[in-house]
């Protein structure tokens, strides 16, 4: 019976052939070809060919109107996409309007390319003596004179009475040397065997659990009943900093591990993979691995094998780890959950924790959200009861929530003091280190001084390319662009008005660096930026030298606040802390608030007692009220009330529209066109959708672009898609747009 494939070719990201292909399944693949794999197709006028992914196999079809072509041949010998990923696949495609192609791309690994993924066997050798025995004997006697047969007879005996030597294990065995071994291979006396490797699992370490106290007890025990459940539940473990979540979500992994399931761990960054790695480790060995974008596609490659075959239980990594192809998944950990960086910004535009939840409803398993300052949106779901909580309201042992001051940096400036650290803050880092213990110190923007400005004209030099401001960089002596990565060399004069009287403003990490240098040197530095951490091991060599207390004195952006666990560090200080406070963002006062309470928990983890400084030209601000008077919960109530009068998330869905081009009136003149069309099918369908703007974006221009944006809200989000996608595509089809892109998201987490 002749079968046919619906495929999906892999480049086709384009709206034009983002769709099923229908090709023939010939007499010579009949039997073979498998929903998942990937096959070779001829594709267009002149049939080139390209790969597939075959999604759906059928022995009938509808007429086409096109010629239904053979696929030529599989690429591999077996479906690279399991059962499981092909859902994930469709569920992006219907919850974000995302292409097919776009989708499978995410969830594979990276790398492939039209050679054959192989899902190969790890091999591993070994020596064996021959089975002839008169043969070895006869070589024994013929060679026992010689002086140079003294190795080769070393190695034969150690086989006599040790059966097998493992390749690998050659060099460590005294007296046997490689150049023995070959020798004796050439001669037939020994013979080389390849085998399958067969990874045994460690067994879970059971000593390594630490004791719970009372409240971990209690959320540990929610979770696994959870978890005995064997029904979806979102559940938001929610702990102050130093309460012990980790702790609580190892003993739940143990769990899903002792009967016999697989869990996955998302972290928002690199650098806490490492630190979360050695925790994992120790408990669960090598069932434990790590995946981040550092990795090469080989390694990469290697992991998403081990997962599809079972070889390992835990996976540990960023976003797109929850893309791993287990099949027996239990549990997904989500840490620090409220971060941004687990919602894509390139295409497809997806969520981490919105797939999650699409798996673990498969699965009938847990979604476990774990931070000390949840998002508004999930700390909402939890007051409506779509989400269970458990409650971590202690640090454990004996530590204690530190103590808040904060510093008004505007009477400093009346003081005379015009440095980037102020006297309290000064004085609190000498009297730290002086005592043996560590200080952390956070200032969100890198870089040396944020902006040139001349005191003259008041000329701002920004980028040529960019709607921003330079940026100094003492390191390479230049101005950069942090968006677009300009470099240029520092002007000796005004380019607007030729004075001399240009200044550096504002501070970044390397400015607050070279101020602690002149005065700390002696206690070891250290900086923590996305200057200092470009190379593979970029983080862990700087957090290892801090964990060592080889620098006593770490400085950096946000990646310092999130998760790390210092027990030595006594003093936070928080550098222009209101700094993000201003920002054309609904969420600013919800990033503030979590970047400052999740720094200042970085403080005081152990038995001394914790110190945060709060350096601010605003202290009277209601953010940073509620942080210094330990509020949070007001906090969370007063912010939903706001996003309830104002019809943001979480009571509405948004659908955002971005315009831009070379040209800034053809953008401005398009942005105006297209909300005419937002407004017009509005009013057509009934619906009610609010669209706010067109107006230009925060960065009014990036990359040699002008930017105008659009907001859409809707409480039906759903709809919203539908509506949002099928207005750019009407404005497309009668509008002439090839000067101009318009890109678009829906529920974004960034609004710049």
């Amino acid at each position: 019976m002749q079968q046919y494939a619906q495929i999906i070719i892999n480049f086709a990201t384009a709206t034009e052939i983002d769709m099923f292909f229908t090709y023939k399944i010939g007499p010579d693949l009949a039997g073979k070809v498998q929903i998942g794999h990937r096959v070779k197709v001829p594709f267009g006028m002149h049939n080139a060919l390209q790969i597939g992914y075959v999604i759906a196999i059928m022995d009938t079809i509808e007429e086409t109107h096109y010629k239904v072509k053979a696929i030529t041949a599989l690429v591999d010998e077996d479906p690279l996409l399991a059962p499981v990923q092909l859902e994930i696949v469709k569920f992006m495609v219907s919850y974000y309007g995302t292409s097919f192609a776009g989708s499978i791309n995410a969830v594979t690994p990276p790398g492939l390319t039209s050679k054959p993924f192989k899902n190969s066997l790890d091999m591993q050798e070994y020596i064996v003596l021959t089975e002839d025995t008169l043969k070895v004997q006869t070589y024994l006697s013929e060679n026992a004179q010689k002086k140079s047969f003294l190795k080769q007879k070393y190695v034969i005996e150690y086989l006599l009475s040790h059966k097998q030597i493992w390749l690998k294990d050659i060099e460590s065995i005294e007296n046997i040397s490689i150049s023995s071994v070959k020798t004796l291979i050439q001669n037939e006396m020994i013979e080389k065997i390849k085998e399958e490797k067969r990874a045994t699992r460690d067994a879970i370490a059971q000593d390594a659990f630490k004791t719970l106290n009372a409240e971990q007890l209690s959320a540990k025990n929610n979770i696994i009943k959870a978890l005995k459940s064997n029904q979806y539940k979102t559940i938001l473990l929610e702990g102050i900093t130093g309460s012990g979540k980790t702790e609580v979500f190892l003993y739940a992994i143990k769990e899903v591990i002792e009967s016999g399931g697989s869990a996955i761990i998302l972290v928002p960054e690199i650098a806490l993979t490492k630190q979360t790695l050695e925790r994992f480790k120790e408990r669960f060995g090598n069932q434990v691995a790590l995946t981040h974008s550092r990795m090469t596609p080989k390694e990469r490659q290697r992991l998403y094998i081990k997962a599809q075959k079972g070889e390992i239980s835990i996976i540990i990594g960023p976003r797109s780890a929850v893309f791993m192809p287990f099949e027996n998944l239990k549990m997904i950990v989500i840490d620090e959950e409220h971060e941004q960086s687990y919602k894509s910004e390139s295409t497809p535009k997806y969520h981490a924790t919105d797939v999650a939840q699409m798996r673990m409803q498969r699965e009938q398993g847990v979604v476990l959200l774990a931070s000390a300052t949840p998002s508004i949106e999930t700390y909402y779901k939890c007051l409506i009861g779509t989400y269970d909580k458990v409650v971590l309201s202690h640090r454990i042992g004996n530590a204690v929530l530190p103590e808040v001051t904060t510093v008004d940096m505007r009477l400093e400036l009346r003081q005379g003091n015009n440095n980037v650290v102020s006297h309290i803050l000064y004085e609190a880092i000498s009297n730290t280190l002086r005592q043996g213990k560590q200080v952390m110190i956070l200032i969100n923007r890198r870089g040396h001084s944020t902006f040139i400005n001349c005191r003259s004209c008041g000329h701002v030099i920004k980028c040529s390319h960019c709607d921003v401001s330079m940026t100094y960089h003492l390191s390479s002596r230049s101005l950069e662009c942090h968006h677009c990565g300009k470099q240029q060399e520092i002007p000796d004069k005004c380019p607007a008005c030729g004075s001399k009287y240009i200044r550096f403003f504002g501070s970044g990490t390397e400015k607050v660096e070279e101020y602690l240098d002149q005065h700390f040197r002696e206690y070891g530095i250290g900086r923590m930026d996305l200057d200092t951490t470009t190379g593979k091991e970029g983080h862990s060599k700087i957090l290892s030298a801090f964990g060592n207390k080889e620098t006593n004195l770490l400085i950096g952006t946000q990646m310092i606040a999130k998760g790390h666990d210092f027990k030595e560090v006594a003093l936070v200080g928080i550098i222009s802390a209101d700094m993000s406070l201003y920002m054309q963002d609904f969420r600013s006062n919800e990033r503030t608030f979590q970047l400052l309470t999740q720094a200042m928990g970085r403080a005081g983890r152990a038995d001394t007692k914790g110190q945060v400084i709060i350096q601010t030209y605003n202290p009277d601000h209601i953010v940073l009220e509620r942080i210094k008077n330990n509020q949070q919960q007001l906090f969370y109530e007063q912010e939903i009330k706001n996003r309830e009068l104002m019809g943001y998330p979480p009571f509405a869905h948004l659908f955002t529209v971005l315009i831009t081009g070379k040209d800034e009136n053809e953008v401005i003149k398009t942005a105006h066109a297209l909300a005419q069309y937002y407004r017009h099918y509005s009013q057509k369908g009934k619906s009610v959708f609010r669209v706010i703007g067109p107006s230009t974006a925060v960065i009014s221009k990036l990359v040699d672009e002008y930017r105008w944006r659009m907001i859409i809200l809707s409480k039906d989000r759903e709809k919203l898609l539908i509506y949002g996608k099928y207005c750019i595509q009407k404005f497309n089809d009668t509008k002439t747009t090839s000067t101009i892109k318009i890109q678009w998201d829906i529920d974004p987490e960034n609004m710049m």
